[in-house]
């Protein structure tokens, strides 16, 4: 045929399904590639013998959701089999699969065949807000041979792969053979990374998940790396997917220089409220320095929520540390790296009308120095409490009634200062109620809030002595407290001048509080093992002033409060707290802990310090947070916090500034910096940068700094840092590291995820 042609073969009754748009239902395109119901043939002209047919020119022949197109094409009807020759093009629209061969031999029926000298592609999975850096390239390919198989699965043969935009791409994998499933998974065999058409890394096999939730069973990338301290750094980990809810990771590195490392990660989640992580590291340590001081040792941490039946509420939160000399060592932030302590907890908890009921095992540890001994330890094994929150007397009374008891076995271990050795308790049983009449009274804006309550309190042993006598302690104690709040003074303003154009409003917020505890006698007699324990005789009153300013929100949407500033300060009447206060050591009761989180009474004091807290968020571009302390019986700043946040783009900076000036008896004086400064984030294309240190002010340099570095473009990324840590004679380490990211398949270097900047 001179002219154009068009031939339509039936093979079913169900030929109009061709003119359903690519977006059936998922259960309808499966069926329709299992057995396709029509075939569609188009021709500049065709010959038929049979079930053979001869077509040539423009050859387009479609089948369900493929479309095979060519110069030339022999077709049998019966089998459903395709000779394809001259400029091949296969589409496939729902696996996203693009195949450009010179040569085909493919089968309608099955959806299988083979492809000859191939460029195509294929569709990627992008699981966007992951930390993976991602694309939305699909897989690109060059092959000898592609072969569709069975499970609509690709098979390339001697070919090159990659998610660059081609024809000149960043990276690509040279493989022997590789299995390609959309949505599924890629599997690469003996194959090669090229960057730049330079090969520079060879693995025996790699699997990459393209599940929207990718979890597979197989070996990790290795990470290759030098420390100063550490030597060569080689290793890798093991992923096991156990199933749908539940995968463990385990790991090792080669430390030439000092060892090996272990770790180990299990993470369950048997329902969607409910999970449990599990996580190990450990260092076997062949000694550091001259004299070989082994630094080795363990770190366990597990977390999780357990939504249980009736209500019921389980929580865990528990940390091991072997040592304090360990964490310095080997842990790879600065903010674990000083931090001394180690919590424990894990409770059960339920809510009911007003009530609360809980169940509490807790263990907390405060490394008070590298020997091994220097370890204060307390224990509440367990501690049962119920209470409730204020709810009226009876229903309409004026009287509002709370309380709060607990029953404990407790006990604490610590090293003793004054006698040497180790002052331990045994396991003592410790009981307390607590219950509170509230009065709440209110006319014409004043408010009038009493509250009256009693604790009893029973322990099993007490101090005596400077010991531990099993003779029990009983304590009654007796509180009283008012608060006064008059009305609010509040102004509206128009503005600020240039400062700020638009109206505000500025709310003045004072309140006086008086408080009285009484009968709480023998204070040095009782053992410490929480705040409650800490109820000394005091008679006091506060002033506190709250100024805030206030906003409307932009469109005029309710007001947002802008700047609040509140000072607060106390004077007690009984200057000794009934007897509690030791003059010339740290004393810290319950009625100071609430007005400040610094200890200042080493001595019989009528003023407590004033006790600033300013917090300023003009917009969501940055805010601020001051705490300060001025002791006005030493006339000056004793204690001071400042943290500022600002971003603007993709720029971003944070500052912290932590002192302390106060006696050496209660607090050791330091003053250090920590700031952090960048632009961009982990999986941005182009330059991103960023730089983080903590500065010691009163030694005058930095204990630790990071810089990081990274470049992406549209398919890869690498990324360099640097890391020091001086840390006095346990540590002063350079680290550099590096990673090479390649989008939608993953990441290959010493640079992990949770050490990064980003």
């Amino acid at each position: 045929m001179n002219c154009r042609a068009l031939l339509l073969v039936s093979i079913s009754s169900l030929s109009c399904q061709l003119l359903f748009p690519a977006r059936l239902l998922p259960a309808q395109v499966q069926s329709e590639l299992r057995s396709p119901s029509s075939v569609s043939i188009r021709a500049d002209s065709q010959q038929k013998a049979g079930d053979q047919y001869e077509l040539v020119g423009h050859v387009e022949i479609a089948s369900g959701l493929a479309r095979l197109t060519a110069d030339r094409v022999e077709y049998n009807a019966a089998t459903g089999a395709a000779v394809a020759t001259g400029n091949v093009h296969f589409l496939h629209l729902l696996e996203q699969e693009d195949l450009h061969a010179s040569r085909a031999e493919y089968n309608l029926r099955t959806s299988t065949g083979s492809f000859f000298d191939v460029q195509g592609s294929v569709g990627a999975q992008v699981r966007a807000g992951s930390s993976l850096l991602t694309t939305t390239n699909p897989f690109f390919f060059t092959a000898e041979r592609v072969d569709r198989i069975e499970g609509n699965k690709i098979q390339v043969l001697n070919g090159q792969l990659t998610v660059c935009t081609v024809p000149d791409p960043t990276w690509t994998f040279s493989t022997a053979r590789a299995t390609i499933q959309a949505g599924v998974g890629a599997a690469l065999y003996n194959w090669k990374l090229r960057l730049f058409n330079v090969p520079v890394f060879y693995f025996p096999f790699l699997y990459r998940s393209l599940r929207r939730i990718p979890r597979s069973t197989g070996f990790l990338m290795p990470s290759v790396g030098s420390n100063s301290r550490f030597g060569t750094v080689i290793g890798d980990s093991f992923f096991w997917a156990i199933n749908r809810s539940a995968d463990l990771q385990l790991g090792a590195e080669f430390l030439s220089k000092r060892g090996w490392s272990q770790q180990a990660e299990f993470r369950l989640r048997p329902s969607w409220d409910s999970h449990l992580k599990v996580s190990y590291f450990g260092v076997v340590d062949r000694g550091f320095g001259p004299q070989k001081l082994d630094q080795g040792g363990r770190t366990v941490r597990a977390e999780g929520v357990a939504v249980l039946p009736r209500g019921f509420r389980g929580v865990l939160d528990f940390n091991y540390l072997s040592s304090l000399t360990f964490r310095e060592a080997f842990t790879q932030t600065y903010t674990e790296a000083v931090n001394s302590e180690a919590h424990a907890i894990g409770f059960l908890n339920k809510n009911f009308d007003s009530f609360h009921f809980s169940t509490r095992f807790s263990r907390f540890q405060n490394f008070q120095s590298v020997r091994p001994d220097d370890v204060a330890s307390i224990r509440h094994l367990p501690q049962v409490e119920f209470g409730s929150v204020e709810r009226p007397l009876w229903r309409g009374s004026p009287l509002w009634i709370s309380w709060d008891s607990s029953a404990a076995a407790v006990r604490r271990r610590e090293p003793d200062p004054v006698l040497g050795g180790t002052l331990q308790t045994s396991t003592i049983e410790r009981m307390a109620v607590y219950p509170r009449i509230t009065l709440p009274l209110e006319w014409k804006g004043f408010h009038l809030t009493s509250v009256a309550g009693f604790r009893a309190m029973r322990y099993g042993s007490q101090r005596r002595d400077g010991g531990i006598s099993e003779e029990g302690l009983s304590r009654g104690i007796g509180e009283f407290s008012v608060e006064w709040a008059p009305p609010a003074l509040s102004r509206i303003f128009s503005g600020a001048g240039p400062l700020y154009r638009q109206p505000f409003k500025h709310v003045f917020e004072p309140k006086v509080t008086f408080r009285s505890i009484t009968g709480a006698r023998r204070f040095a007699d009782v053992l410490l093992f929480d705040e409650q324990d800490r109820v000394a005789d005091t008679r006091e009153l506060e002033l506190s002033l709250t100024n805030r300013l206030l906003a409307k929100r932009s469109g005029g949407l309710g007001t947002k409060e802008v700047l609040s500033w509140e000072l607060r300060q106390r004077y007690y009447f009984d200057p000794h707290f009934g007897g509690a206060l030791v003059a010339g050591q740290r004393n810290i009761f319950l009625n100071s802990l609430d007005l400040s989180s610094n200890a200042f009474l080493d001595g019989p004091r009528r003023f407590s310090p004033v006790a600033s807290i300013l917090r300023f968020r003009p917009s969501a571009h940055y805010d601020i947070e001051f705490h300060q302390d001025y002791d006005t019986m030493q006339r000056r700043f004793t204690h001071g916090g400042l943290v500022g946040n600002a971003r603007w783009g993709q720029a971003f900076a944070s500052a912290s500034h932590f002192f302390v000036r106060s006696s050496p008896v209660l607090s050791p004086n330091f003053n250090q910096i920590g700031f952090s400064m960048g632009y961009g984030n982990l999986n941005r294309v182009g330059w991103n940068g960023v730089f983080a240190g903590a500065y010691d002010v009163r030694s005058a340099f930095l204990q630790f700094t990071a810089f990081q570095m990274s470049y992406n473009n549209n398919c890869c990324g690498i990324s360099f840092e640097y890391r020091r840590f001086a840390l006095g004679p346990v540590r002063n380490e350079n680290q550099f590291r590096m990673a090479f990211s390649l989008a939608n398949i993953g990441t290959f270097g010493n640079l992990k995820k949770q050490e990064r900047l980003f």
